[in-house]
């Protein structure tokens, strides 16, 4: 069963990690990382990611066990707390090959008006 919580967090992680596809989509890995801003919005989205899914309820987590919660909050933390030990090169290869799959595993949640 779904909470209205819940709901908005996984759309939420959702649009985040969408973002983050546009912006490594069609981009040389060489060319990303040139790139003064790019990096630095996707480490920005994965901090929404890692937010977000911290906040699912236990009950949403232990009904999608598959999914990546813990790397998620995990990232999160490190990107937050520890910006200067971001590997860049890492980043963008969990955003292309990590954050669809991620993308991919979250369930659809109910739109918003299911709740009013």
């Amino acid at each position: 069963m779904w909470s209205e919580k819940d709901a908005a967090l996984i759309r939420e992680m959702r649009l985040r990690l969408d973002q983050i596809a546009t912006l490594v989509a069609g981009q040389d890995r060489d060319v990303f990382l040139a790139d003064p801003a790019k990096p630095h919005a996707v480490a920005m989205f994965f901090v929404m990611v890692g937010e977000a899914a911290g906040k699912v309820s236990p009950a949403m987590q232990s009904a999608h066990p598959g999914i990546a919660w813990g790397f998620a909050k995990r990232l999160r933390n490190l990107i937050a707390h520890e910006y200067r030990r971001i590997d860049w090169h890492l980043l963008r290869t969990i955003a292309t090959e990590d954050a669809p799959r991620l993308r991919a595993e979250l369930p659809e949640p109910p739109p918003p008006e299911t709740f009013d």
